[in-house]
């Protein structure tokens, strides 16, 4: 009985394995993976450590935007940004969805650039848009950095060709 319970759970773990590995196996897989990952209901806490093998230990993460009319941005490294990713805001629940994907790619480089919808737990709406670039190395995708923009004006002024797959 110990046996067929050990082959059991042998099978479970490399199921999950695998299907983990399927993740890094894909430009789209992975850029919907980081979604997924933010995206929780009150309560739960977003799965920092998961979110951290879909990216370079150097990875960046930049967002910008309007501030007194004038463009800024902000820029953090992994672990900054994996510890933005704690705060109350999230566990309050937070939903991020994709609406159009544009993938790039060449010679172990791509580029992905998508418009998305997110909710916070206030019922928040807001729309973005964000850009990827990713490598692939040690045979995975890895995402190298993250840049993103909300809308002005929900979502109305973001071009039509990112917001279909």
């Amino acid at each position: 009985m110990k046996i067929v319970l050990l082959f059991v759970m042998l099978c479970f773990a490399i199921q999950a394995n695998s299907q983990s590995k399927e993740v890094y196996q894909s430009i789209k897989k992975i850029t919907n993976e980081t979604q997924q990952l933010v995206s929780v209901k009150k309560g739960q806490k977003i799965d920092t450590a998961a979110f951290r093998k879909l990216f370079l230990p150097t990875a960046h993460f930049t967002v910008v935007g309007k501030e007194d009319g004038k463009q800024i941005h902000e820029t953090m490294n992994l672990n900054d940004f994996l510890e933005s990713l704690t705060d109350e805001y999230y566990t309050q629940g937070y939903f991020e969805v994709n609406q159009g994907q544009i993938i790039e790619e060449y010679n172990g480089i791509a580029q992905v650039i998508e418009s998305f919808y997110g909710k916070d737990s206030e019922g928040v709406k807001g729309y973005g848009v964000n850009s990827y670039q990713l490598i692939y190395s040690n045979d995975r995708w890895w995402i190298a950095n993250m840049i993103w923009t909300m809308s002005l004006n929900e979502g109305k002024d973001i071009p039509k060709k990112y917001l279909k797959n």
